[in-house]
């Protein structure tokens, strides 16, 4: 509905004539529209030229637009309201009061690309509603606050009845009387919507269509992890749900061969961790034990390979010892003094075996060693 409708059609010859006739608002009898545009789609002006403030001439609906327009719209506790022919203006000046004639909830927005922005369920007052059935009144005139660079509308304010529509030729019979009054574009608002949306704007700066476009996509982004943790929120609500009806079923109904009470299960971890502790224990010893009988240490070493193992771990001790190359003399008792007669002839003193690893660990010879530990006595 809200469209040209042909009522009939006369042909003679070759001269067609066409009777037609406008439809008014939809409404039905509980004085409500579904359906009411506000303002065409795409690039539109009024009669009288305006907006001559914008560079292109014109204003601009797409969905960048609604996109703000709804932001807007999101923050609004009351609903719009419509009133006649702008008196919400005009009040100030003729001090004539400006009754509501309709009324829509601030987020009943929809953008219909091609066709334009509608206001959804909109309530009209008795009044209203007998005077558009009576075809007294037609039109609807939104007021708006528009960028004055892009010429896209903003921020919607109210709306009016109207006999006298500022646009020609809208696809629907509910035409527009676009104006701006005071041609503000609420700046101020702007940024601080941007900011909220991490987008800063500084102050003298022109609010651009790619920061439009960030807002949008911050906007999707936010959507998107609102998504996320109503999702979570709705596994763990089906996790607390399947909880609680494992709490209330009996014993018996429990598979016993699946699960086992958490005290069960906390008594098997400590004890695991026991056991793991002695094992280390047992490996740390029998792996120095194995080492000091293959001749890879001897016994001053074994404290701080111990140490090592409780500092760094058993992998670390294995690495240390499987680095060592046996010492086929210390696989005799490394406590056993093994006397050496003198030799006369280098002057050697007796060397126990472990007087032998400590020269070879200091890189002496046995000579030198010796005479060391004589010069020591």
């Amino acid at each position: 509905m809200n469209s040209l409708a042909v009522l009939s059609a006369i042909t003679e010859g070759n001269l067609g004539i066409a009777v037609c006739s406008l439809e008014n608002i939809t409404i039905d009898d509980q004085g409500r529209s579904p359906r009411v545009q506000l303002m065409p789609d795409g690039q539109f002006k009024a009669r009288d030229g305006r907006p001559e403030d914008v560079p292109t001439g014109y204003w601009l609906l797409d969905d960048i637009a609604f996109q703000t327009l709804m932001a807007f719209a999101s923050q609004r506790k009351n609903d719009y309201h419509f009133d006649y022919e702008h008196q919400t203006l005009k009040t100030e000046e003729n001090g004539q009061p400006a009754p509501a004639s309709g009324w829509f909830t601030a987020t009943a927005l929809e953008y219909v690309p091609g066709e334009g922005l509608f206001a959804l369920n909109v309530q009209w007052t008795q009044k209203a509603a007998d005077m558009i059935r009576s075809d007294e009144y037609r039109y609807i005139s939104p007021v708006f606050h528009y960028n004055k660079q892009t010429g896209r509308p903003v921020k919607l304010r109210h709306f009016a009845l109207t006999n006298d529509p500022a646009v020609d030729g809208m696809e629907k019979v509910i035409a527009l009387k676009a104006q701006s009054d005071t041609g503000v574009t609420p700046m101020n608002e702007a940024q601080k919507l941007l900011a909220a949306l991490g987008i800063t704007v500084a102050d003298g700066d022109t609010i651009t269509d790619a920061h439009y476009t960030q807002a949008t996509t911050a906007v999707a982004a936010l959507k998107t992890k609102a998504e996320q943790v109503d999702a979570v929120n709705t596994q763990l609500t089906k996790t607390n749900e399947q909880v609680a009806a494992l709490k209330a079923k009996p014993g018996g109904e429990v598979d016993l061969e699946k699960y086992v009470p958490i005290e069960v299960a906390q008594g098997y971890q400590q004890e695991l961790a026991a056991l793991r502790s002695q094992n280390n224990g047992l490996s740390v010893d029998q792996a120095i034990e194995k080492a000091r009988k293959d001749g890879r240490i001897i016994a001053a070493e074994e404290d701080h390979l111990k140490a090592l193992a409780n500092q760094k771990g058993f992998a670390a001790l294995k690495a240390n010892l499987d680095a060592r190359s046996p010492i086929a003399a210390l696989t005799t008792q490394q406590t056993t003094q093994v006397k050496l007669p003198d030799d006369k002839k280098t002057g050697i003193a007796a060397l126990s075996t472990e007087d032998k690893y400590a020269a070879d660990q200091l890189g002496i010879s046995y000579k030198d060693y010796a005479k060391l530990k004589e010069d020591d006595q």
